[in-house]
């Protein structure tokens, strides 16, 4: 058994001799090449410009930082062909072990050379559990990577500089010597390292693994030098933090473990926090207008942001870009946008509209089924993916069921009487709200229209009834409203809350005390969505004859609501209970890891801010509310429990902070620059059911279309800048493509470059296109664009070629019309048209079917994408989405790890525990169910491949993305007129049998 010597080595010195010798790993053929490249170049120069010697063109590759010579093992050459496999030794005949004692923590290292480095991934880090003698002794925070070395990347790869000084001309010197020679970018595992924090001055022995199995077990014996303990702990410091943040750009799941336990660690240990810490690509983006729709969106990046100020210690009023103390709120709401009333003329005659629509509040969406079969061929289509109709392009990493968490909270769930006897006693139905926050609370409510008042009631009574006296924790009773009253059903955690009101003919249950007494008020006034002059102009453009499956509408009064003062401001405040319930539990985690037989672990809010795993400012909220703790059970003092949040519309903002009314501020005052108004926004579907053919080629399928019609009415297009002003005028023309074509694509544009509006077009053929990050540099784009099958077009032929300078855009000719472009690009150019290729069998092939037609529907912007299965196209897709996938599931895998590993929860509760953090269970994104696997001791996924220690990077046998289970071809087009935006699409899907 390896053991540690007395030596005080630098960690940085421990592997000096591999990584000089990959420094030097440059081969004869390489130097023989540059040579020959040299005299080449040299004689290329005597006829340029004598101003081109100025800029030298390196000819060696770059090299590692010079590492002090240190012996450590037997270097050897590397060996290529990837990782070593299963059985083969790995691990070199020496282990350096290097640990110091500190206060509260001393920091150990432990690094393994390999005999043989590896060029490409590596072996795969160490792990190490705590299984430490003496058992007081605690292993934390391991922090494990491979040493690796780079030898460069081709200079083609490289972004390309901007003209001057002749980086351009180097660029180009750069781009010869590559083209020249045959060696590539390589990568080499030299090593593997493994560092982490202990406790206590005691030798100790740990076992060391990897996917593998146990490696060894290694003994550690502490030593006292204060300066080495500090140059120790800023390198595992280091370290844990590019880990960190590794992890955090690379995960799917929110990056709430990694960013506790650096921002938990910076304050226990006084180091500083990293300069990227909280700050993701979402919170780069500045403008105030682009910065909303994230908040009201619900971009990660935003609740990620508040997380992390939360677990630093900064109060919401104290973001990282407004670092101020917590304040009072004592300030009165900030001023809304001057919103501009709406214009809309009234109409000389309303067109027919539904009687459901003169009950719903104008601030509401509307979301109508129009029968109660509708409601349940929705319900269905959702229910095949789980719950989630996001599901049908792809899984998530979080299973919410928010759609089901719904359903338990307003007590409406639809069971096999209820399908029975729904189409008797509904006569339509729909969805109304002020917003659609699912996951965290929504102000939602479900709105029918009876055809038997007295049934519908007894009905939905009853059911009420019967759930509040199964549960103990539920009350159930009568309440006076403003406008009415109400029957309530609800429990202290608002788990379930559930309002029930009536006004003949119509019955609505809703979360929302709020929008009950609206609809209430609303019955009364008339002063309903059917009154307004908004409404009744989106539904003479999208009459009831359409007979819509699903009709949904958000008035401009609802978008305008999300912007309210009261109503952002509370988003925000939300969204820090939301952070501050999560780090509870991750505290409560950190601190069992420290637990020991004499010093039991800490469980309540005020002990874990004593012990640091919890900032001191923690739970200092301007609204005085905070967390408690019920058992197991976290709420918020004034929301309740995660996932089922007070409604935002029955929680008023009355009085703000100086940081929260400065925050808002920005915000109205760039919606008043910007937009004065906004739009509504109608959306249609219709479905349409295929018989099945049991003897077609899709074997016997069932399939339904989806006409969707969607507009934005009245559309204001100086609200939206330059981006309104790149199409031209609506055309009935219709380009004709190839049949064999897979995606079109045209668009009328309006360009000073390209002339009068013209038609710009562009198709691909089936093929395997180019990967995205192959096509990184200005070289690969090139080749990736010349092994592409397509065309890109325009008629009427824009000249804009003709007019480049030097004659570029005619080129040579080569056939009728057809001439070769320099860089090898074919251009066709006859009866108005001008065609681009790199490929002349294509124009051949396809010219003879291009065509401008003209058809019944104008549009600016028209295409199509054919049915991919069975094409190459459709595997191309499908590895695509399986990559996103695989790196979710293995992200997902990771923050598991990360409980087990990092803050010592047991394997039996993991999964259980990393609920309690999410506010939804982990899911697999391809498919699998994460496991623990006791050889490896690593939580890994049923989707992966046995031999695997993650997912295989190429898509395995069988694998489908959902996307292409049920996507069977589109069809769409935009059109723009001065005061409606109108989008068309047809989309054929598959359903479960």
């Amino acid at each position: 058994m390896p053991s540690t010597s007395e030596q005080s080595t630098p960690v940085g010195f421990l592997l000096p001799t591999i990584l000089t010798a990959a420094a030097r790993a440059i081969s004869v053929l390489t130097l023989a090449k540059l040579g020959v490249l040299l005299g080449v170049w040299c004689g290329l120069g005597a006829g340029l410009n004598q101003s081109f010697a100025q800029f030298p063109f390196p000819i060696a590759p770059v090299q590692p930082p010079p590492i002090a010579p240190v012996p450590f093992g037997a270097p050897a050459s590397p060996q290529p062909g990837g990782p070593p496999q299963p059985g083969t030794p790995t691990i070199g005949v020496d282990v350096r072990v290097q640990a110091v004692a500190g206060t509260p923590y001393g920091v150990a290292v432990i690094e393994m050379p390999l005999t043989n480095p590896v060029v490409g991934p590596g072996p795969g880090p160490l792990t190490i559990d705590g299984e430490a003698a003496p058992a007081s002794t605690r292993i934390l925070y391991p922090v494990s990577n491979d040493v690796r070395v780079t030898t460069g990347r081709p200079p083609s790869e490289q972004p390309v500089p901007r003209i001057g000084r002749g980086r351009l001309l180097n660029r180009m010197g750069n781009l010869i010597r590559e083209l020249a020679s045959g060696d590539e970018a390589t990568e080499q595992t030299v090593g593997r390292r493994v560092m982490f924090l202990f406790t206590g001055d005691q030798p100790f022995s740990v076992p060391v693994r990897d996917h593998l199995g146990t490696l060894t077990m290694v003994d550690v014996r502490p030593v006292s030098d204060p300066a080495l303990a500090a140059s120790m702990q800023t390198a595992w410091w280091e370290e844990t933090t590019a880990v960190a943040k590794a992890q955090i750009d690379a995960t799917d799941t929110p990056p709430w473990i990694p960013t506790y336990m650096i921002a938990m660690l910076s304050g226990r240990l006084n180091l500083p926090l990293p300069a990227w810490f909280g700050r993701g690509k979402e919170s780069e983006t500045k403008d105030p207008l682009l910065n909303t729709l994230e908040w009201i969106g619900g971009a990660a990046g935003v609740a990620n942001e508040v997380f992390a100020s939360a677990a630093a210690g900064g109060s919401l009023q104290g973001t990282l870009d407004d670092p101020s103390p917590t304040q009072v709120a004592a300030l009165p709401l900030p001023q809304a946008p001057a919103w501009q009333v709406p214009m809309t003329p009234a109409l000389e005659e309303p067109p027919a509209m539904e009687t459901i629509a003169s009950f719903v509040p104008p601030e509401c969406f509307y979301l109508r089924y129009g029968s109660f079969e509708n409601y349940l061929w929705f319900r269905d289509l959702t229910q095949e993916y789980g719950g989630d109709i996001s599901r049908m392009i792809t899984l998530s990493g979080v299973s919410n069921e928010s759609a089901q968490r719904l359903e338990e909270q307003l007590g409406v769930q639809t069971n096999a009487m209820s399908r029975l006897l729904g189409p008797s006693v509904i006569e339509d139905q729909a969805l109304i709200g002020r917003d659609m926050y699912l996951d965290d609370g929504a102000s939602i409510g479900v709105l029918f229209h009876s055809k038997n008042l007295f049934l519908l009631r007894s009905s939905l009574n009853n059911d009420r009834s019967k759930l509040a006296n199964s549960d103990d924790s539920l009350t159930l009773k009568t309440i006076d409203l403003p406008h009415g009253t109400a029957t309530v059903m609800r429990s202290s955690d608002n788990r379930v809350r559930s309002f029930m009101v009536e006004a003949d003919p119509c019955i609505l249950v809703t979360n929302s005390q709020t929008v009950a007494d609206r609809f209430l008020e609303v019955a009364q006034t008339g002063q309903s969505l059917a009154a307004t002059n908004d409404f009744q102009l989106a539904r003479s453009y999208m009459p009831l004859e359409r007979n819509d499956t699903i009709f949904a509408y958000f008035s401009a009064e609802m978008l305008q609501g999300l912007l309210d003062p009261a109503y952002l401001i509370e988003l925000r405040r939300r969204m820090q209970a939301e952070a501050d319930i999560a780090l509870v539990r991750l505290a409560r985690m950190a601190a069992q890891s420290h637990a020991t037989q004499d010093r039991p672990a800490v469980r309540e809010i005020d002990a874990l801010i004593e012990n640091g795993f919890l900032p001191e400012n923690f739970g200092d909220r301007a609204d005085g509310t905070g967390v408690v703790a019920f058992a197991n059970q976290l709420v918020d003092t004034r929301r309740g429990a995660r996932g089922t949040f007070l409604p935002i519309a029955d929680n008023p903002v009355e009085r703000v902070t100086a940081s929260e009314a400065r925050w808002y501020g920005q915000i109205a005052s760039a919606y008043d620059d910007q937009f004065s108004s906004l739009d509504p926004i109608v959306i249609g579907i219709q479905r349409e059911s295929f018989p099945i053919d049991p003897n077609g080629p899709s074997n016997g399928e069932r399939r339904e279309r989806l006409t969707i019609h969607a507009e934005i009415a009245p559309w204001q297009p100086e609200n939206y800048g330059s981006w309104a002003k790149q199409l031209g005028p609506p055309t009935q023309v219709a380009m004709e493509f190839a049949p064999d074509d897979v995606v079109a694509l045209q668009a009328h544009v309006a360009s000073e470059t390209l002339g009068p509006p013209t038609h710009l077009f562009a198709a691909i053929k089936d093929s395997t296109p180019p990967e995205p990050e192959s096509i990184d540099g200005l070289l690969s784009k090139y080749r990736a664009l010349k092994t592409l099958p397509g065309y890109l077009g325009a008629w009427p032929q824009p000249g804009a070629l003709d007019r480049l300078p030097l004659g570029l855009g005619r080129g040579q000719p080569v056939g009728p019309g057809m001439t070769r472009l320099i860089g090898g690009l074919y251009r066709y150019t006859g009866g108005g048209f001008s065609v681009l290729s790199f490929q002349p069998e294509v124009l051949d092939t396809s010219l003879p079917h291009l065509s401008a037609n003209e058809v019944d529907d104008p549009a600016q912007v028209r295409g199509r994408i054919d049915n991919l299965n069975g094409t190459q196209l459709e595997g191309w897709v499908n590895q695509q989405l399986y990559e996103r996938a695989a790196a979710a599931s293995r992200a997902g895998a990771d923050f598991l790890n990360s409980l087990m590993s990092q803050l010592g929860v047991p394997v039996d509760d993991v999964i259980d525990e990393a609920e309690l953090v999410l506010g939804g269970r982990p899911q697999c994104p391809l498919g699998g169910e994460y496991q623990f696997d006791p050889n490896r001791r690593r939580f890994i996924s049923t989707a992966w491949s046995s031999d695997q220690l993650g997912p295989s990077p190429y898509a395995p046998n069988g694998y489908q993305t959902p996307l292409l289970t049920w996507f069977r071809g589109a069809e769409f087009r935009l059109t723009q007129y001065t005061n409606r935006l109108i989008a068309d699409a047809t989309i054929e899907i598959a359903r479960a049998q």
